[in-house]
């Protein structure tokens, strides 16, 4: 497993939204439940993004690539890429640090992500996402449906495809 620091254990907890407080600590409006429990989601832990398996089996492996760029003002842009990090059996409730934000700095934010996902459950998917600066509080990637979350792209894979 590679950028071993950038993995944290058993500090991640999804709650369905019925379940949340509001910002004001009280309950939040009245809504439909949430039947899905989220396999693969993001969520932002102080300046840093975390990807945090949620299913209840370890993922073989997971291949992390991402990109973007930001404008500060209509001064510039400025674009990256990350290097396509691979995780190996990455346990329940883990979660892989896979950026960093300087929430400070007054840019426009735009993050692709691209992952490849091998587990027993899921076997070999592909998983694109687009996700803006102010959209990445929370965002599940892949449902236990099988369902991928809003703005998400999953893409099953032969056997064959998924060796690369």
């Amino acid at each position: 497993m590679k950028n071993i620091n950038k993995v944290i254990e058993n500090e991640f907890v999804w709650l369905p939204l019925e379940k949340r407080k509001s910002k004001f600590g009280g309950p939040m409006t009245p809504r439909k439940a949430e039947l899905r429990k989220p396999l693969l989601w993001l969520t932002r832990k102080n300046e840093s993004l975390y990807l945090v398996n949620g299913s209840d089996e370890p993922f073989d492996s997971i291949i992390i690539s991402s990109g973007g760029f930001t404008s500060n003002d209509g001064d510039g842009v400025t674009s990256y890429k990350g290097q396509g990090d691979e995780y190996e059996n990455l346990h329940p409730n883990t979660g892989i640090k896979v950026d960093q934000f300087d929430s400070l700095q007054g840019c426009d934010l735009i993050v692709q992500m691209h992952l490849r996902v091998k587990s027993l459950r899921l076997g070999c998917i592909d998983i694109r996402t687009i996700l803006g600066r102010k959209k990445i509080k929370e965002t599940v990637l892949v449902w236990d449906t099988g369902e991928g979350g809003k703005d998400v792209f999953v893409k099953s894979l032969h056997q064959a495809q998924c060796a690369d």
